[in-house]
């Protein structure tokens, strides 16, 4: 390629890229909307809200040993057929109880050592404390230098020190010793076990996991819309999927400050008494949540929580606008009242008709061209 024609393709390029520069802005393409038409209807009085979620156990802790070890023995329980066996998931302990059990003949010795090493250096302190008092009285009398009284008072003070360092030592051994075995924190039901006779355990390593289960809970995330009608103490039904006939009472035990970054939703805790441990942990289970809220006004309109939007220091919804031709989403401010379900009463704001954009809200701009999709 000559130089001339060089030089002209590289004007060629650089016209086409002003030219797309100067030219017309591609347009957005509109964005796909589902929508529900607006019809007056009436919100129950004392409405509610209902989700599925798992049980839980209101506590888990893991049970670890703070020293290392090969397993000798486990808690023994009767099994079904009348025989002892070694302890397993879904056992139920009492508080106290010694899970687990290590070799404990190194621990012993350490023991043994440091008892000596104790007594040995309580010897030693009767006699620089004989030799101190000694030390004292000739030194009154002036048959001691004072070299040497400083040197009976220093060895005697020095015996003490180690004394107390060896009954240190002792403490710590015995403390060991005491650590071979682990027990239960709480009466609870063991959830994990990881430990087999045999086996040897590190330090800090999980060997049993145990719950407590006579108080357990489901969790379940609230929008901002509904959780601010919630109250601590509140009282909860809960069904469960494998009691179909039967309701347990619970009350609101916790609720989020801060809502999840991820989902937006606040966690609310709901505490079950279960004595009788008919609930275990994993079952699925269904809640209602009252709104406490007051009845409802006489006529609103009811639109899913998906559809509420954040609008200035409110809330809002985007309905669909024809204008001139092309629909568009235009935020419409509203005044919400109680969650009825999975939807939310809007007591103003809206009129028969209008078409609420349900889905696809949070994406949206004012104004934004959308298409509604049936």
């Amino acid at each position: 390629m000559s130089k001339v024609t060089r030089t002209l393709t590289i004007l060629s390029v650089a016209l086409a890229v002003a030219g797309c520069r100067t030219g017309k802005p591609i347009p957005q393409a509109p964005q796909a909307v589902q929508t529900q038409r607006m019809e007056s209807g009436r919100a129950a009085a004392g409405a509610s809200l209902r989700f599925s979620a798992v049980v839980e156990a209101d506590s888990k802790v893991p049970i670890s040993f703070r020293i290392p070890g090969y397993v000798i023995a486990l808690q023994q329980t009767q099994g079904e057929d009348g025989r002892m066996r070694d302890i397993a998931e879904g056992d139920r302990v009492r508080k106290g109880t010694a899970l687990v059990r290590i070799r404990s003949a190194e621990y012993e010795d350490r023991v043994r050592q440091a008892s000596s090493q104790a007594a040995a250096t309580e010897a030693l302190l009767t006699k620089a404390k004989l030799d101190f008092d000694r030390a004292t009285i000739l030194f009154a009398s002036q048959s001691l230098t004072k070299p040497d009284f400083d040197s009976a008072q220093a060895q005697y003070d020095a015996t003490q020190g180690q004394l107390r360092a060896a009954r240190a030592q002792t403490s710590e051994a015995e403390i060991a010793l005491r650590d071979t075995s682990v027990v239960a924190p709480f009466d609870g039901d063991i959830v994990k076990k990881a430990v087999e006779p045999g086996s040897f355990v590190g330090s800090g390593l999980p060997a049993f996991v145990v719950a407590r289960t006579d108080v357990v809970k489901i969790v379940v995330g609230v929008p901002d819309t509904a959780v601010q009608s919630i109250r601590l103490g509140q009282p909860v039904d809960v069904t469960v999927d494998a009691f179909r006939d039967r309701t347990f009472q619970a009350h609101v035990s916790r609720i989020a400050s801060a809502a999840d970054s991820m989902t937006r939703n606040f966690e609310v805790e709901v505490a079950i008494p279960n004595p009788d441990q008919a609930l275990k942990v994993g079952m699925v289970g269904s809640l209602q949540l009252a709104s406490g809220a007051a009845a409802a006004p006489p006529a609103c309109f009811r639109v899913p929580l998906s559809a509420i939007v954040k609008a200035g220091e409110g809330y809002g919804v985007y309905v669909v606008s024809g204008g001139s031709g092309a629909p568009v989403a235009k935020l419409r401010p509203v005044e919400i009242g109680p969650v009825v379900g999975t939807d939310i009463s809007v007591a103003a704001g809206l009129s028969s008709g209008d078409e609420v954009i349900t889905s696809g809200g949070s994406l949206l701009k004012d104004g934004q061209r959308v298409e509604v999709v049936k």
